[in-house]
């Protein structure tokens, strides 16, 4: 006869078990989706790098002999303060131009693709699993990973696998990996990051709908479509704006 005495959990036990689970539920889910926003970035940055490379600079251009066009109009009608604010307006345009395609980045480097092996994507998920900040719920903790969660990102964009080892490599044997104290604490840390977790989830959630809604998104996914049917529209543009710009030539050439 077995006379044996099965353990019984305490309430607290049971409820930080049932809170571990839901936060590891939420730990997989919001590595994914960190993952999917950082994923999201890089490819708007390498399709807006692009953009400026085969059509901004042709932009910048038909800017700059518009706002010639107009100063030469104006010289030629000083009294026509109509021709004197286009000329303005212009020159403003050019300017603003010139200073948006300038401050941006045109290096090789920065126009490289974005192509994440599976390899990095599932190292950058387990460092996301373990560092997130919103796995603590002390400030000063949260703020050290928030700060090498940034830097990880950074490293992920480089496609710097190594560094990535090396990075979780120290985590884990750091003492900002432990943990510890009674069970109420721990009780109390785990409700608390779950409330974290579910809360930055929306804040992924937005960011990525934000993100989605900007014309450089809807312009990159118009690109990828046409793509599929073996159509560049990007050279499309270009072309078009390069026979804008010929015809621009004309007429400051045939203005007396």
């Amino acid at each position: 006869m077995d006379t044996s005495i099965s353990k019984v959990n305490s309430p607290e036990e049971d409820e930080l078990k049932s809170k571990h689970d839901e936060f590891q539920k939420l730990s997989e889910e919001i590595a994914e989706r960190e993952l999917e926003l950082a994923n999201l970035r890089n490819s708007i940055s390498h399709f807006e790098s692009r953009y400026f490379r085969d059509v901004g600079i042709k932009y910048l251009e038909l800017d700059k002999i518009n706002a010639e066009i107009a100063e030469k109009i104006a010289k030629q009608n000083p009294q026509n303060s109509t021709f004197q604010k286009e000329a303005e307006t212009a020159r403003e345009s050019a300017k603003r131009s010139a200073e948006e395609y300038y401050s941006r980045e045109t290096s090789e480097e920065a126009a490289k693709e974005f192509k994440p092996s599976e390899e990095i994507k599932k190292l950058y998920r387990r460092l996301a699993l373990k560092i997130h900040p919103d796995k603590t719920s002390d400030d000063n903790v949260r703020e050290f990973r928030t700060k090498l969660m940034a830097k990880i990102n950074a490293v992920y964009s480089d496609g710097n696998i190594d560094l990535l080892r090396q990075i979780l490599q120290e985590w884990e044997s750091s003492p900002e990996s432990v943990i510890g104290d009674d069970i109420g604490a721990d009780l109390i840390r785990i409700i608390r990051s779950v409330s974290q977790f579910k809360g930055r989830l929306k804040i992924i959630e937005k960011e990525i709908e934000e993100l989605k809604e900007t014309e450089m998104y809807q312009m990159m996914m118009q690109v990828q479509e046409a793509e599929k049917n073996g159509k560049d529209l990007l050279i499309e543009l270009a072309d078009k704006i390069e026979s804008d710009i010929e015809l621009a030539k004309e007429r400051f050439e045939s203005l007396a």
